[in-house]
């Protein structure tokens, strides 16, 4: 199995298996001369990953998968959309939508207006534009102020994910 070193500002130095290289041919919006991503995480049961450039070390969205919060979210991606990437069906892909942290982390929000979607087999991204009516780019991250805090989830499968450290016992 191949991998690629990178050195990254946020986690020092990250082996990534090229399996799982992710490729967004428009980049994110705002960067679209970063077109190559891995998906990073901190603790295996973590909520919050990283979708970290391979091309900029210093490049990292931290994102989620949107229902760990909004557990009613709604995607309606455009058929162009899902065409760019080469999806049919629903379970071809995962989703994750980006997240703006600040110095309280009860004030954080999550875009889920422009959420990212992978085709899982491909290794192809792109982040889209949820024709679904109702979200913003800037939707409170957690709904209340006195609600609980998700702080693990495990997903089925990882698939698309690298795992920086294991949580110790």
């Amino acid at each position: 199995m191949a991998s690629l070193t990178i050195e990254s500002t946020r986690f020092g130095t990250v082996e990534i298996d090229d399996a799982i290289v992710l490729t967004l041919e428009q980049g994110m919006i705002g960067f679209p001369d970063h077109r190559r991503y891995a998906i990073l995480k901190q603790r295996e049961d973590s909520v919050f990953m990283w979708l970290h450039s391979i091309e900029d070390p210093s490049l990292a969205f931290p994102i989620v998968l949107p229902w760990v919060f909004y557990w009613d979210y709604e995607v309606d991606l455009s058929d162009a959309d899902m065409a760019a990437i080469g999806v049919e069906r629903a379970d071809q892909i995962s989703i994750y939508c980006v997240v703006n942290v600040t110095q309280n982390v009860r004030e954080a929000t999550i875009n889920l207006f422009s959420p990212i979607v992978v085709n899982n087999a491909e290794r192809l991204g792109r982040q889209v534009i949820n024709l679904a009516e109702g979200y913003s780019t800037r939707n409170k991250l957690f709904k209340t102020d006195d609600g609980p805090t998700p702080v693990s989830v495990r997903e089925d499968e990882a698939q698309n994910v690298t795992v920086l450290a294991s949580e110790t016992r």
